[in-house]
């Protein structure tokens, strides 16, 4: 995938096994990878115009991703961005109630490492569009 060459890619999910293979593949894949499992550090790690795309586990300690999400849109507007979540469907119906749209932004576990190459490689490539 040519593509991929100098994409960069945060990862913030606090599950540290799940953290690890997602960038482990990412970085095989030839995408640049920073990984965080705590919102805090990720937060206070993030630049403007650094990242190609932000994947966000929803249900984190400290700091939701959604609360997460909106830090980094304040700090990079154009943010694009994905959240991943083992939620109930109950939980995101309750979450879209303040935040409409949302569940076009959500991936859920579990997923499939060819799942998340795919998507990954449609969003970056249509992004580029």
């Amino acid at each position: 995938m040519s593509t991929t060459k100098g994409k960069n890619i945060l990862i913030v999910d606090d599950d540290k096994d799940l953290t690890n293979l997602y960038e482990t593949f990412l970085k095989f894949d030839g995408y640049k990878v920073d990984a965080f499992t705590d919102p805090i550090d990720a937060l206070s790690s993030f630049r403007k115009d650094v990242y190609d795309l932000v994947l966000l586990d929803l249900n984190m300690p400290k700091m939701n991703g959604i609360e997460l999400y909106l830090e980094l849109q304040n700090i990079d507007p154009n943010l694009l961005y994905r959240f991943i979540t083992a939620a109930s469907k109950e939980y995101i119906e309750n979450l879209q109630i303040e935040n409409p749209g949302i569940e076009e932004n959500i991936i859920y576990k579990p997923l499939w490492l060819n799942e998340i190459r795919t998507m990954i490689h449609s969003l970056l490539y249509n992004n580029d569009q």
